[in-house]
């Protein structure tokens, strides 16, 4: 499979795919300090009222850029081939019921195992391990603190008071900055929807910030979870899409497969995390990096099936 514009992919554009593996021609990644195409900063255009978001550009090599020294070449290729073709047979097949779990299930071996296994899997997630961190840093302080303590903590004083959509694009901006390679894009668009989907739980739009005021040890957890699970979720789809048979891709289909592979991966992420550990963790030193290393393998293992 290719990714130049003269393939037969789908012409609708889908929520799974990126617009290069979509039919669109490949872009090159940028280089450091470099914008991506598009945008004039390098992110794509911002969603009303809320901050934009990178979006992740290919790869101009058959290796995903943090798989290309797991294996030897051959092999790497057989092991993303084989990767590939699960995925795949998960989209042909679909993901409902116990024959859709048994395809993803497998999809998610083989794509474990491509990437070198769940611990090369989780050192090369250094962004989304850092971001998770600071996630769990942030809404720890707002469960044990407050909302506003919390903001401040951040260095984002300036924003307490202003509008809900300015105060979510601010801690997301000060959280995930917009980086220069895929990992950081990932990692952002990860966070994105992570403190999205928090927002709207506690419905802040509605109630206000303060409305995060009540959360609970448990909600950390969850929280952090859902980091976990919204990094690995982005980083599977990013480094198959392109190599995922394009014509098998119906707009149906990836509509219906980002909803199972999401709940998949989120089902998995249960990493029973005691809550008031995680509010006590020191998330900037030592034992806080050691914490989301620790947590990012298992997560792994678990998609992989060696937990």
């Amino acid at each position: 499979m290719g990714t130049s514009a003269s393939n037969s992919g789908p012409k609708n554009k889908t929520p799974l795919l990126p617009a290069w593996a979509q039919g669109a021609p490949a872009a090159s990644p940028a280089s450091p300090g470099e914008p991506t195409p598009g945008e004039p900063d390098g992110s794509t255009s911002p969603p009303e009222n809320g901050p934009a978001i990178p979006t992740p550009v290919a790869p101009d090599t058959n290796q995903p850029e943090s798989t290309t020294s797991l294996a030897t070449p051959a092999d790497a290729g057989n092991s993303w081939t084989l990767a590939r073709r699960a995925m795949t047979s998960a989209i042909k097949g679909g993901g409902s019921g116990n024959g859709g779990t048994r395809r993803l299930r497998t999809a998610g071996r083989r794509y474990v195992s491509a990437k070198g296994g769940a611990k090369k899997a989780a050192s090369a997630a250094a962004a989304g391990r850092s971001t998770t961190a600071r996630i769990g840093n942030f809404i720890s302080d707002v469960a044990a603190r407050g909302f506003t303590e919390a903001a401040r903590a951040l260095g984002l004083q300036d924003t307490v008071g202003k509008k809900v959509d300015a105060v979510l694009a601010a801690v997301i901006n000060a959280i995930a900055p917009a980086g220069t390679n895929n990992d950081d894009a990932i990692a952002r668009r990860a966070a994105s929807e992570t403190l999205r989907e928090i927002f709207e739980k506690y419905g802040v739009q509605e109630s206000g910030l303060d409305a995060l005021n009540a959360m609970t040890p448990a909600d950390v957890t969850e929280t952090i979870e859902l980091s976990v699970a919204g990094y690995v979720y982005q980083r599977w789809l990013f480094d198959l899409s392109q190599r995922i048979e394009q014509n098998a891709v119906s707009e149906s289909d990836a509509v219906r497969l980002e909803r199972d592979v999401k709940a998949y991966v989120k089902g998995l992420v249960k990493l029973k995390l005691d809550g008031k550990e995680a509010i006590q963790l020191d998330w900037k030193g030592a034992q806080g990096k050691k914490f989301v290393q620790d947590i990012y393998e298992a997560a792994y293992k678990l998609l992989g099936g060696t937990a």
